[in-house]
């Protein structure tokens, strides 16, 4: 009888084993947003725009701009896709129109760690002075 009761006992911690390594596992890491460099230009003067908000960072003097990636946890099980990566970034400075750095990768949400996007130069042009007042 004991030994019929000590079977029962471990055939149940192994189960319980297997299945906390099994939800441990599907615990992944998603991609909320690449990191995102590139420079901001003055479309008319081709000078760099400093100060010029990109998402919640700002530019340098020479108009570079780095968001840091963000990332996310996800529960999944073996075998689902990578979600969608949708990013919608708005460039803005004062007395300039503002731009959008947006881009879709159907299955980017599963980049690995240290993605990047190179958003190359953007060029913002001046409000012209009858739209300011």
């Amino acid at each position: 009888m004991m030994n019929k009761i000590s079977f029962k006992k471990l055939y149940a911690l192994l189960i319980l084993a297997l299945i906390s390594f099994s939800l441990q596992s599907c615990l992944v890491s998603r991609c909320k947003r690449p990191q995102i460099v590139g420079y901001i230009y003055d479309a008319d003067s081709k000078q760099p725009i400093r100060d010029c908000k990109v998402g919640e960072v700002f530019s340098q003097n020479n108009g570079y701009f780095s968001l840091d990636e963000k990332r996310y946890l996800q529960f999944t099980f073996w075998g689902f896709e990578a979600p969608v990566l949708s990013v919608n970034e708005t460039v803005e400075k004062e007395y300039y129109e503002s731009q959008k750095i947006q881009f879709i990768n159907k299955f980017g949400g599963g980049a690995r760690k240290g993605a990047l996007h190179n958003a190359d130069t953007l060029f913002l042009k001046k409000i012209s002075s009858n739209k300011i007042k």
